[in-house]
């Protein structure tokens, strides 16, 4: 990815919206079973905006397989103004110890806005694949990461119910 793309990506990081699921940042996996989570896409402007979620699975930086997750058959979803969507489901992946990243893309810009990624490991933490955009994770010292960005998610959503309740 050229440079230029790299620092419009970086622009519009939530800006247009934010992403996130259930998934843990390390995940066990066997190539052919079901991953079941929830991934949750918050809308964070003042209009109604479309988005997809495109999934990429990558191991040393290369891509292997990318696919859009349909929500009710179609790519394309609406999310409304100030809110946030809870979308259950699952998927069977080919592939493990890779990254599999989800990027939420939005309608009007055409761009990656966020994105949320997973280490999918067959063996624990013995195959760690590198998660873009981020250090290599440490297996030595709890995750203070994850818990500050579960914490910061809660924060930005107590935050847009309480204006949707006024």
């Amino acid at each position: 990815m050229t440079e230029i793309v790299k620092a419009q990506q970086a622009d519009l990081a939530g800006e247009y919206g934010d992403v996130f699921w259930s998934l843990s940042p390390v995940l066990t996996y066997v190539a052919g079973s079901e991953a079941h989570c929830r991934i949750y896409v918050a809308n964070t402007t003042d209009e109604e905006r479309q988005y997809m979620l495109m999934a990429e699975l990558s191991r040393e930086g290369e891509v292997i397989d990318q696919f859009p997750l349909k929500v009710d058959g179609l790519a394309w979803f609406t999310v409304g103004a100030n809110n946030v969507v809870g979308l259950p489901g699952a998927v069977i992946l080919n592939y493990t110890d890779c990254a599999l990243t989800i990027n939420l893309y939005e309608r009007e810009t055409n761009q990656i806005t966020d994105s949320v990624s997973t280490a999918l490991t067959s063996q624990g933490t013995a195959n760690l694949p590198v998660l873009p955009g981020l250090p290599a994770v440490s297996t030595e010292t709890p995750d203070i990461m994850s818990t500050m960005l579960i914490f910061m998610v809660l924060v930005m959503m107590t935050t847009m119910m309480t204006r949707a309740v006024k």
